[in-house]
């Protein structure tokens, strides 16, 4: 019976020496192991040592029947990037996407907005989005939203798309108190995309309305990525 191998998400050997902090504590549980050094390796047909940054070789830890390693050391070892993202506590292995989708970052919402992965509202065009943010009860009341990039793009690349328009509706975006975009959603429009420098925004505040003063209840799907 073959035994598993389980990558031992341990981020003080993985990354030598970095160390989750104290506020991870209710997250982490105490067990009781053995380091296995009986445990030999073979990589794509040649024996291999799993070893830390200083070229120390490493203990196989067993626990209830199965084998960990350090993810680390096994991720060079099948040439795999490996990257410990200490704010979020989140080990990353692999090639970063280039973009990242604006519902994975911060989202504040009025009430009658709402952010969803429903295909009835992420379908457009023959293209599915994925997941965004539907604005409803559009009408000559601003209504906003603000998306926060948090400091770590350069670049918004922003789909406003109708749900059900009947009148023309005015969008406003600002970078803190800096406008930097202005554009208009018209009845006739399969929708708008835009690519915003954001310049490192905390924030991005969306707003939208009708561009005159009539009466309404429009509803649009706001989508689109970070890089």
């Amino acid at each position: 019976m073959k035994k598993k191998y389980i990558l031992l998400l341990s981020v003080a050997t993985m990354l030598g020496g970095m160390t989750i902090g104290v506020g991870a504590a209710p997250a982490l549980e105490k067990i009781s192991a053995n380091l296995n050094w009986g445990i030999k390796y073979e990589v794509n047909g040649e024996d291999w040592v799993p070893k830390d940054q200083s070229g120390k070789k490493l203990a196989t830890i067993t626990y209830n029947n199965s084998n960990y390693i350090p993810v680390k050391a096994i991720s060079e070892a099948l040439g795999s990037v490996v990257e410990y993202d200490s704010k979020n506590q989140k080990i990353i292995i692999g090639e970063k996407p280039d973009t990242t989708i604006i519902t994975k970052e911060g989202i504040k919402i009025n009430s009658t907005s709402f952010t969803t992965s429903d295909k009835q509202y992420t379908e457009h065009n023959g293209k599915d989005y994925g997941s965004g943010i539907v604005m409803r009860e559009i009408n000559n009341s601003e209504k906003t939203i603000i998306l926060e990039p948090k400091g770590k793009y350069k670049v918004l690349d922003l789909s406003l798309l109708p749900i059900n328009i009947r009148n023309d509706i005015s969008v406003t975006i600002y970078n803190g108190k800096t406008k930097i975009k202005e554009l208009m959603l018209s009845p006739k429009d399969i929708g708008q995309h835009i690519v915003i420098d954001i310049e490192d925004a905390n924030q991005i505040e969306v707003n939208v309305k009708f561009q005159k003063d009539i009466t309404g209840d429009d509803t649009i799907f706001l989508t689109g990525t970070y890089k």
